[in-house]
């Protein structure tokens, strides 16, 4: 793994004048990974949370969401897989019950 530089307060990022966009890209290309956004970083993160199980209220708190809703519909829209994961479990609960 590279090392980074960092701050002296020990961020990847200075807090200049709003140019974390373009530090973020000039980190990006050091590390010949692909252009991307805080966004895109934060809803790539949010989207490993939530396909690791982690619990949609932890996710929403840690975005900073106020309704755990805003959470649910934006994320589960990005991963229907997921959804569509979530429905087959819920109908095989339904289905256990009626045994």
């Amino acid at each position: 793994m590279t090392k980074l530089a960092q701050t002296k307060e020990g961020y990847i990022f200075d807090w200049n004048g709003f140019k974390q966009a373009s530090q973020l890209q000039k980190l990006l290309k050091q590390l010949g990974l692909t252009k991307t956004t805080f966004h895109g970083l934060r809803d790539t993160h949010a989207s490993f949370l939530f396909s690791k199980d982690i619990s949609l209220d932890y996710i929403s708190r840690r975005l900073g969401h106020n309704s755990i809703l805003t959470t649910q519909q934006y994320y589960l829209e990005l991963m229907p897989e997921k959804k569509h994961q979530q429905d087959a479990d819920a109908l095989s609960l339904l289905n256990d019950l009626s045994l």
